[in-house]
């Protein structure tokens, strides 16, 4: 049984606690939480550590999984580190200095960070990657996204992680092609331009469509959520794959490829 340690018992940090308890090869080992009392989704006789003390929760684990915040990031890294124990990271909001941080303690542990958990964005994102070089002679590309009304970043940090990658596989920086107007009158500078545009409606899960456009066709690239336990899954099936794994900073497209 793999003994996993949840880190934050917000909304993602029940759906990963309910998804361990039902599985038949992992076992909740910790539950890091701000406040001392077990999440009402525990069973009454659980023997599992839940605990305001990150060490402790964190040393009952064979792998850790983070969604809590970026601000507690800094802490998460320096104690997955000290034990030793490999983390699987979905917090958004990561800025420059946590991805620094990530690469600093993957020197020394296998960390698996990504944005977005689910394999089918890892395959999409393989799919931009392809398709970007063959239409960029032709095509101009956008990308949508739409995510419930309490998501607070826009664009997403999956849509980000798209326009990186069409971006990357064509040779451009990210930070020149980008474009978003939060207003929502998104204006083109070039054709180079990867244009944002962002939908907050009721309580979407995520939806994401790369599209590339011409004057006479268009092709669309779409991934949509329609349950939040995915978000879970993905991010146990990646805890599963990083255990004996030698320290590095992977990704989802890295489990992806050892799939048969």
């Amino acid at each position: 049984m793999l003994k996993i340690s949840v880190l934050g018992a917000g909304r993602m940090g029940r759906e990963l606690i309910s998804e361990i308890v039902s599985s038949d090869d992992m076992q909740l080992a910790g539950v890091w939480v701000r406040r001392e009392g077990p999440p009402g989704i525990l069973p009454a006789e659980t023997t599992v550590v839940v605990s305001t003390h990150l060490d402790e929760v964190i040393a009952a684990a064979d792998v850790a999984v983070d969604f809590s915040l970026a601000d507690a990031t800094p802490q998460v890294l320096a104690a997955v580190t000290k034990a030793g124990v490999p983390l699987v990271c979905g917090v958004s909001g990561l800025g420059i200095e946590e991805m620094r941080q990530l690469e600093r303690a993957a020197q020394s542990i296998p960390l698996l960070y990504d944005r977005n958990m689910c394999l089918g964005i890892a395959v999409l994102k393989d799919l931009v990657e392809r398709a970007a070089p063959r239409l960029s002679a032709s095509f101009v590309a956008e990308i949508d996204e739409t995510h419930h009304v309490h998501k607070k970043d826009a664009p997403s940090g999956t849509a980000i992680a798209l326009g990186e990658t069409l971006a990357r596989s064509l040779g451009r920086n990210f930070a020149d092609v980008y474009r978003y107007e939060p207003d929502r009158n998104e204006q083109r500078r070039t054709r180079e331009d990867i244009v944002f545009s962002v939908t907050r409606r009721g309580e979407v899960a995520g939806e994401h469509t790369v599209r590339f456009r011409s004057e006479a066709e268009s092709l669309e690239l779409t991934h949509k959520v329609s349950d939040r336990r995915v978000f879970a899954q993905g991010a146990l099936q990646a805890a599963r794959w990083l255990e004996g794994k030698a320290p590095g900073l992977y990704q989802m497209s890295h489990l992806l490829r050892e799939r048969p």
